[in-house]
Formats: C-alpha cells, structure tokens, sequence
C-alpha cells in the first residue's frame, strides 16, 4: 500500500528548545497511525506541524505525494490548503452556531453548493447518530455529544488526512470507551487516513493500525499495536505500554541477582550484555501465593510482604515489597478471597513466569 504522508528530518524549536528532532515518519493510505508519549515528548507539535497550524525549522512533509512543507526549498502550504480535517480535544465548536452548520463549515469554505453541503451534512450526522441534533447549539450537548459532533465536522469534507488531537481526554470513562469505539466504527466504514496523539496505551492499542511511541522528540519505536505490546525495544517503551514493575539486577558469579535475592542464570534473562539490567513486568503477569508453589520450574519467585489491597470489582491490586522493590500485582478469580482477607505486612510469595519479563540493559 502506497504511503499517504512522508516526513522526513522535521524538526521545531520553541526558545532554544528542541520539541521535535530530526523525525522520520511515513503513515500509509487508509491507516490510523497513533503519536503515543508523554506530555512533553513533541507528539502534538509534530501533529501541528502536519495541520500547518507550527512552521517547522526543518525537514518536509508531504501529503499524498504533494509537498506541503519544505525547509529548503521555502514550501509552507497554509492549513486551509492541505486538505485534512481536524478533531481538536476541546471540541472547538462554533458556540453561535447550530449542530448543522458546525458540521458544514469545511463545506462552506471549500465553497461546495448548498445542496451537496445539505446532503454531506446529513450523511456524516447519521455517521456519528447524531442527525436529532441537527438544529441544536453545542450548549445544549453533552460532552460526548459534541465531540461526535467534531468527530462529523473532520471527516464531512472526505479530507485526504484527519488529524485527530488527544479526542477522548475531555470525556469521563463511560463515554470515552463510546467514542472510541465510534472511532473504530468510522475507521472501518471509511477508511480515512488518520494521525491521533494521545498519552493513553489503552487509547492506542485500540485505535491504532500503527503506533509511534515518541521521546524527546524522537520515535522510540514504531509498529503494530501487538508488536509493540508483546516485543517493546527499550524500557521507556515497556514501561509506556503496561510494563509498570520494573526488577534490577546485579551481574554476581555467572549470575544475575536482585536485591529481594532471588537469584537466576545469566540464560535464564536473556541476552543482556553488561554487570547491570533491569526487568519489567505487567501486574496481570505476577501472582501471589500463601507459600512457595511446589512447581517452580521456569518461575521466578521470591518472598514479599503485603503493603496494600484495593478491590475494584472484577479484580484487586496488591501492593507488595520485596526488600526494596515496590510491585504492583493484579488479582483475578479465586484468589481474591484470601487476599482481600491478608493484613499490611502480611508475608507473601510473588512468582512470575521467566517468559514474562522483558529484560534489558540497566
């Protein structure tokens, strides 16, 4: 499939500030590439930069083969000429106007006539189902009420790119997992080639047909949701993505050992070069025992003590520390009982299959 958007080398700076570095990215026709990161980490102002909304200091960018920006060659194409559509997390609704002409504004600017406006307002309406609101002002929605709405306004002029910037955020939890799967819903049917920021994993696995974990401005790594969920290159990427324990260990004798002084073979971890590494591991990963399992083969167990348990309905966290490492453990099923009833301080076995542990130089 050939590539709908191509940047090369693009970079800003605010201030003597470095936000984005030297970036490569190519996003393919009909795909939805996600900017996953921090706050900070240069994934909006990478996204402005597409929308032309930030002139970048260098590099180029093109869309669908016709460049838009080029540090060099002194090509800035303005917004309103790039063809995208765009879904701000504010929702940045006209509050002076009615549901109908929100959605038929990139209409009203590309100067399309009125009945064709008419008809493209109607089907992305019914798109998002929301055509009851038609005649409604943005005061009178709800929150994920308007951000449908927007939703409608980036895509009703079939743009060539949808940019869509941190979209859920504003939403409590019920309606953002609602717009999101509208997200997916679109997608599907339409098939628009989209680039959404956010700072959420959940938000990005979901949504994305690729993801690009950004760092100081930088891609960390760049792939599908299930590559960068099950193989994450680098520990910042593995601790973006889920990976929130994180294990250190000293090279000792042939070995590798923690400080709770569980102890393995230098096969065992996996090819980490060095004397220092660090593993990480998702809480659904790690288990907790009354006492050591008497099947400990491919295990790596070591004893802890209770610190906290939260119950949350379907599951229950534990808080654990074994000698100075702080653990986050999720338990599911049948095991709850016992532990829901364990007091602070409470001594504990953790064990979690070697296979589990995303190892890498410390």
């Amino acid at each position: 499939m050939a590539a709908s958007i191509h940047i090369r080398q693009l970079s800003k700076h605010f201030k003597g500030n470095t936000v984005v570095r030297d970036l490569d990215l190519e996003v393919e026709e009909g795909e939805i590439v996600v900017l996953l990161g921090p706050s900070g980490c240069g994934k909006t102002t990478t996204l402005r930069c597409l929308a032309g909304l930030e002139k970048p200091d260098g590099g180029s960018i093109s869309l669908k083969d016709r460049v838009v920006f080029d540090a060099e060659k002194r090509i800035d194409v303005p917004t309103h000429r790039r063809d995208i559509g765009m879904v701000f997390q504010s929702y940045a609704l006209w509050p002076h106007m009615t549901v109908k002409q929100n959605i038929s504004y990139p209409l009203k600017v590309r100067r399309m006539p009125k009945a064709q406006r008419t008809e493209w307002v109607e089907r992305s309406a019914a798109l998002v189902h929301c055509s009851d609101l038609l005649d409604r002002y943005p005061a009178q929605l709800s929150g994920g009420q308007q951000q449908r709405i927007a939703l409608a306004r980036g895509l009703v002029a079939r743009p060539a790119l949808v940019l869509l910037d941190e979209p859920l955020s504003n939403l409590d939890a019920k309606l953002r997992d609602q717009v999101r799967t509208q997200i997916r819903e679109l997608h599907q049917e339409l098939r628009f080639t989209g680039v959404l920021v956010t700072h959420d994993q959940e938000e990005a696995l979901a949504l994305g047909d690729r993801i690009a974990i950004m760092r100081d401005g930088r891609i960390e790594q760049y792939d599908t949701p299930e590559k960068v969920f099950l193989k994450p290159d680098t520990e910042y990427v593995a601790s973006f993505i889920g990976l929130s324990n994180r294990i250190e260990w000293t090279r000792e004798d042939g070995d590798w050992v923690t400080a709770a002084g569980a102890r393995v073979s230098v096969t065992e971890l996996g090819d980490v070069p060095g004397d220092r590494a660090v593993s990480t591991i998702r809480p659904d990963d790690l288990r907790l025992h009354q006492a050591r399992p008497s099947h400990s083969g491919g295990l790596l167990t070591f004893d802890a003590k209770l610190v906290t348990v939260e119950y949350l309905g379907r599951h229950v966290d534990v808080t654990v520390e074994a000698g100075t490492t702080r653990l986050q453990i999720r338990v599911r099923g049948e095991d709850q009982g016992w532990v829901r009833a364990l007091e602070p301080g409470s001594d504990v076995v953790v064990s979690v299959p070697m296979a589990d542990l995303h190892s890498y130089t410390a």
